[in-house]
């Protein structure tokens, strides 16, 4: 019996003496973006947000110095794979965010979690961690990536469009960005397609859309694909027929390439540069203060995304090491969104409101997006409730 109680008491004794978290000197960020390649448009406009808003706050992470650790996947998983393992072997990151592509973010996020490595989304959505895959490491502030489809498809709907053609780019975010538009569309698909992410002529493709004259085309084309479909489309005099997508395909980063090519372009969204929030007007103002031009849903998104990360660490006070904690915090979202209402739904993806915009011109003659309408309210993705976790 003294045995037993000389080895409780041992054990008790260890665990009193054992070291408690201790906060960190610094936080070893790793920006993982797509920044040469067929995406680097957009990894570019993600790089913009980020630097605005470690500037904001003073190159700190909740009050830590902060060491950015920069990576380019060129949005190719294979490249993608090699970055995380220097991240994780040789930099030895504590938090990852930016992953600008649903290819890479699949191909990376099962290494980043087993190396207990957290990670913040700020761009790709993939449906594959939003339901049975979800992970407690994995932390997506952006979307699933079929919301914002899946309201467009309630909006074509009401708009009347009885025949529809789709088309998207070749990969992850492209399946699932039009599975999202089709799985609440209920009229007629007059024709679907998809192209490769590198693909700059789409002679083919704008002749089958012709060919199939529908009411309305939904699309799916970032980065430079993007920009050469949409100038394509008009210049094939094809205007005439309303293009729909998501804000990804028409931001003020694309303008300048784009002209009047982008008018009447009709998108969803989770975030506008006219969202009346005191956040959101302090990072509009910030960003055309340094850039000369409009933010991009690229840029918010992953201003978004620091901002969270910063509430968080300054929630446990630092204690990065105690990644229970850190993630508790990090459900919370205790921090003030640009887009409004936020919150974190069980697998770690977000609730929040999706709008309709339209690209017009304003008083001025120049190129603006218009909030049309709240397409949403507080919207969840499919996927939440076949995540096993529960907080």
């Amino acid at each position: 019996m003294r045995m037993q109680r000389t080895m409780l008491a041992a054990a008790v004794a260890a665990v009193t003496l054992a070291p408690a978290a201790q906060a960190a000197e610094q936080v070893k960020l790793g920006l993982m973006l797509a920044l040469s390649g067929p995406l680097a448009i957009v990894g570019g406009e993600m790089q913009r947000g980020a630097d605005l808003a470690l500037a904001t706050l003073g190159s700190k992470l909740g009050g830590v110095p902060v060491t950015v650790i920069p990576g380019d996947d060129k949005a190719q998983p294979s490249e993608g794979v090699q970055v995380a393992s220097k991240m994780i072997d040789q930099d030895k990151v504590d938090i990852v965010t930016g992953l600008t592509s649903s290819n890479v973010l699949i191909a990376v996020a099962p290494s980043f979690a087993d190396a207990k490595i957290t990670m913040v989304g700020g761009l790709a959505g993939a449906s594959e961690f939003a339901g049975k895959g979800c992970n407690p490491y994995l932390f997506i502030s952006t979307f699933e990536n079929e919301d914002w489809d899946m309201v467009m498809g309630n909006y074509m709907n009401r708009k009347g469009y009885k025949n529809v053609f789709f088309i998207g780019q070749d990969y992850q975010a492209g399946w699932e960005q039009i599975g999202g538009a089709r799985k609440t569309y209920t009229g007629k698909v007059a024709g679907q397609v998809f192209t490769p992410l590198a693909q700059l002529d789409f002679a083919a493709e704008l002749a089958q859309i012709r060919a199939a004259n529908p009411d309305a085309v939904f699309g799916f084309m970032v980065g430079q694909g993007g920009i050469a479909f949409v100038k394509q489309y008009a210049q094939a005099g094809l205007q005439k027929i309303p293009f729909l997508g998501t804000d990804a395909m028409a931001t003020p980063l694309q303008w300048p390439a784009l002209g009047d090519a982008a008018l009447g372009m009709t998108v969803g969204t989770n975030w506008s540069y006219d969202l009346d929030n005191p956040e959101n007007k302090a990072f509009v103002a910030a960003f055309r203060d340094k850039y000369k031009r409009q933010p991009s849903i690229f840029a918010a998104l992953q201003y978004d995304a620091i901002m969270l990360i910063d509430g968080a660490v300054r929630d446990v006070h630092g204690k990065i090491e105690d990644k229970d904690a850190l993630h508790a915090a990090l459900r919370k979202a205790d921090f003030k969104s640009i887009r409004g209402p936020f919150k974190f739904d069980n697998n770690q993806y977000p609730i929040d409101n999706i709008y309709i915009e339209q690209v017009q011109k304003d008083a001025q003659g120049q190129l603006t997006l218009k909030l049309l309408e709240t397409g949403a309210t507080a919207w969840r993705d499919l996927y939440h409730d076949q995540c096993p976790m529960k907080w």
